[in-house]
């Protein structure tokens, strides 16, 4: 029988590979040794960091009105309850009510989803006083508004004729 080079290659990488897992399997590479411990050095004592002098009011008034690095910004969007009290552009995309806890799902109109508790309130006023199964109501000022989910329907029937197998005798 006459053995060629890859076949001797192929058959030496087994016999090394057989003998490495017999060897990891009889416990070789379990123990761990650690170096001595050595001497345990001294800590620099910690110097204290200077302290900064508190800025002015005004002047850290001035970084929301023009920033360091972006010299072309404009003064930040005022957001919160100067907003337009609406609820255009709100829609109610889920309600959970589980035993006495009760959240209603928003999607807001930037199209940011909220989770919003009973007796929570949006950044534009209005309240969360009510969740049943299929809608939400809010009150502000007086206002009361209802939110209610989207009804899905089904399209409606199509018009094709149904498919029919053709008529083939037995065999």
């Amino acid at each position: 029988m006459r053995f060629d080079r890859l076949t001797l290659v192929l058959g030496a990488g087994a016999a090394l590979l057989s003998a490495m897992a017999i060897s990891l399997a009889m416990g070789a590479g379990r123990s761990v040794n650690w170096l001595p411990a050595g001497e345990a050095r001294a800590v620099a004592s910690a110097a204290r960091a200077p302290t900064i002098a508190p800025m002015p009011t005004q002047a850290l008034a001035l970084t929301w009105q023009q920033s360091m690095f972006s010299p072309d910004r404009k003064p930040d969007q005022v957001t919160g309850k100067n907003q337009a009290s609406s609820l255009d552009g709100v829609a109610l995309s889920g309600v959970v009510i589980d035993g006495q806890a009760q959240w209603v799902l928003l999607r807001m109109p930037d199209k940011r989803n909220l989770k919003l508790a009973v007796g929570s309130t949006l950044d534009n006023g209005w309240t969360l006083t009510g969740a049943t199964a299929q809608n939400a109501t809010f009150t502000h000022q007086g206002q009361i508004r209802e939110l209610r989910l989207p009804l899905l329907r089904l399209p409606a029937p199509s018009k094709a004729p149904l498919i029919t197998l053709p008529d083939v005798p037995r065999p």
